[in-house]
């Protein structure tokens, strides 16, 4: 499959390109256009659209945008299966990557294309810039079908200055643009709420702190982020039970690629939780990763095994069984993992085993997967699962945590291993074509 990059937040295509576009479109297939004056008429291509990360991924304004294809609502009936996936960036926007896959007639006739959005994008501009990247790629699958009547294709030129750069300000340019912020982006969050009742109050404030810088070589991460949380309750008995707790959290992390499948770092992370008996929790890690597919497919497919090797650091609210009221452990983890995302769906599988390098016998390991596997027309599996065994529940206090803690979500008892699982099924029948949108009588105002 043949990947595309050149499709910014914009929209806007070089007319070169577009040239290249139309040169190439007829190749490899029966792709005629026709005259405006003939009778005969091609039908569209019939598109099915697979959101499997379903941010921005707006069906009724994809099919009120984008007309000159059938919209159908199962892959067994397409010409053409869009795969839609994203990638978070350090700047709160996304990297959007949108796969054409030709099925029928069209196999063979695959493509992709990628829309980055920037963190400062409304939510209307960035579904437009989809919608556009959208357009763009099922242009060539409506001339493979003869389906060209209406159509038109137009060129706006950007403004360049004498080095090729952009002065537009629409980051269009071929050229280079000069970053005074050197690829930094900061954010800072608060957020609150409060609910007053004769007999129950509660608020809560969260204050949070970012700060983000990612190259092709480099990726770092740092945020902070607070949760100050006030309850009062009033029993029937006239008692008054206050549950305050006071949450932080921190992490950093610092990687280098060292090459299209290999990369180092450095992990470090802090937190305190009352349910865990830890006034503070810190830890250092210096990791390694490696995946077997190269990371510029990470989108639709990764095979991953991670390493890491440090230290932590706890002070305890309550002496531990072990008899401590802080330590510094050492402790090494690995993680590894398998994601898929194709036509027939999706599927992950996950393994995690840590371990404190003091006492072997502290460790801790666990399994999950999912699957999401359309069986035939309009029938689709899922099916997801996990399990953990726990034996390194250092923390545990030595006194025993009394019954009104645990009701209130304070403490929490130990526990050696947890299960989980679930399984559904969907199935749908009926017409196949989804070109029609109503928007009378919205959800929201039902």
């Amino acid at each position: 499959m043949t990947h595309s990059s050149w499709l910014d937040r914009t929209g806007s295509v070089p007319a070169a390109l577009l040239l290249l576009l139309l040169l190439a479109l007829p190749q490899g297939g029966s792709a005629q256009l026709q005259s405006e004056t003939r009778a005969t008429v091609q039908s569209p291509p019939r598109v099915f659209l697979d959101c499997q990360d379903r941010r921005n991924c707006d069906f009724d304004h994809f099919r009120t945008e984008i007309r000159f294809v059938n919209w159908v609502r199962d892959r067994a009936d397409a010409d053409v299966h869009v795969l839609f996936t994203s990638t978070g960036l350090s700047d709160g926007g996304r990297q959007y990557q949108v796969d054409f896959v030709g099925r029928g007639d069209m196999a063979g006739r695959d493509d992709g294309l990628t829309y980055t959005s920037a963190g400062t994008d409304s939510q209307r501009a960035e579904v437009d810039g989809l919608t556009q990247a959208l357009r763009l790629g099922l242009i060539r699958y409506a001339v493979a079908a003869g389906a060209t009547r209406g159509l038109e294709i137009s060129y706006e030129p950007q403004d360049l200055d004498d080095d090729g750069g952009d002065v537009s300000g629409n980051g269009n340019g071929q050229g280079a643009s000069y970053d005074p912020w050197d690829f930094w982006t900061f954010r800072f969050g608060l957020s609150g709420n409060m609910d007053l009742q004769e007999t129950r109050t509660s608020s809560r404030i969260n204050p949070s702190l970012s700060a983000n810088r990612v190259t092709a070589d480099w990726k770092i991460n740092s945020n902070v982020w607070v949760n100050l949380r006030k309850d009062r309750r009033t029993l029937a008995s006239g008692a008054e039970i206050r549950n305050d707790v006071n949450i932080w959290r921190l992490n950093a992390l610092v990687v280098r690629s060292v090459s299209d499948h290999i990369s180092v770092g450095m992990d470090a992370g802090g937190s305190n939780s009352v349910s865990n008996n830890q006034r503070a929790r810190i830890s250092v890690a210096p990791a390694v990763e490696y995946n077997y597919y190269p990371y510029e497919e990470a989108n639709r497919r990764q095979l991953i095994a991670h390493y890491a090797a440090g230290a932590e650091y706890s002070d305890y609210e309550e002496e531990t069984i072990f008899g401590a009221t802080r330590e510094t452990l050492p402790q090494h983890r690995l993680g590894v993992q398998y994601r898929a995302r194709e036509e027939w769906g999706n599927a992950g599988v996950g393994f995690e085993t840590a371990q404190y390098l003091h006492e072997l016998e502290l460790y801790s390991f666990g399994f999950s997967g999912d699957v999401s596997y359309r069986i035939t027309r309009g029938l689709e599996l899922n099916v997801s699962g996990g399990a953990s065994f726990v034996n390194d529940n250092i923390h545990t206090p030595a006194e025993d945590i009394p019954d009104e803690e645990i009701l209130l979500g304070r403490r929490a008892l130990p526990s050696s291993y947890q299960y989980e699982a679930s399984l559904g099924f969907n199935y749908r029948w009926g017409s196949s074509f989804a070109n029609v949108v109503n928007n009378r009588f919205p959800r929201s105002v039902r």
